[in-house]
């Protein structure tokens, strides 16, 4: 086997997303999102970093995202387990959390806005999301339509998105 013939490992990527509710509202970040880095409302959260158990980059990711300070997820919302082309066998675990403080600042520069929304409007926004699997689990979860802990698995492959299966 040549050098040539190794190929360099593809980094593995875990994601984490926070649902935060006040009453009847749910709070969305705005930020660059997709292909065509269009401003689009989302669900805040991001990348769990070598070293971090996902609760620990929850609370790490939604303070740099929204100014909250917040507790242990209190329900597993929805796992997605998503293969594509530029990353193979990403994790993505979104969590219902219960306990936050604070006032929205958001502190990470890729996030233009944090906002509570009415849930109907919440999820007009959220079905405007370019990709389906951006939005199909988070709508699908927030309109109960899809029980908790439901597990979405994607294959990416260009611009094709396939939902392979769901249990």
């Amino acid at each position: 086997m040549t050098a040539e013939d190794v190929k360099a490992p593809k980094p593995r990527v875990q994601l984490v997303i926070g649902i935060i509710r006040h009453g009847n509202e749910i709070l969305l970040v705005r930020e660059s999102l997709g292909i065509d880095g269009k401003m689009r409302w989302s669900l805040p959260g991001g990348g769990v970093e070598d070293g971090e158990l996902m609760h620990e980059a929850l609370r790490r990711e939604l303070q740099e995202e929204t100014g909250l300070l917040v507790g242990d997820p209190v329900r597993t919302a929805f796992l997605m387990h998503i293969d594509s082309e530029q990353y193979p066998s990403a994790l993505a675990a979104a969590f219902e959390i219960d306990e936050w403080a604070g006032d929205l600042a958001p502190q990470d520069d890729d996030i233009e806005q944090a906002a509570f929304f009415p849930l109907p409007e919440a999820l007009k926004l959220l079905g405007e999301l370019g990709s389906a699997t951006q939005r199909e689990p988070i709508v699908g979860y927030l309109t109960g339509a899809i029980a908790p802990g439901t597990t979405w698995l994607y294959r990416n492959r260009g611009k094709e998105e396939t939902l392979v299966a769901r249990w």
